[in-house]
């Protein structure tokens, strides 16, 4: 799975607080 990041947008943010809480590794593009 790849995470599609649009920088400071509040989505991609609050996904990214949730991946590191669950300790996963998911390539940002």
């Amino acid at each position: 799975m790849k995470l599609f990041d649009g920088g400071r947008a509040p989505n991609p943010r609050r996904v990214r607080v949730f991946l590191a809480e669950k300790g996963l590794e998911v390539p940002l593009v």
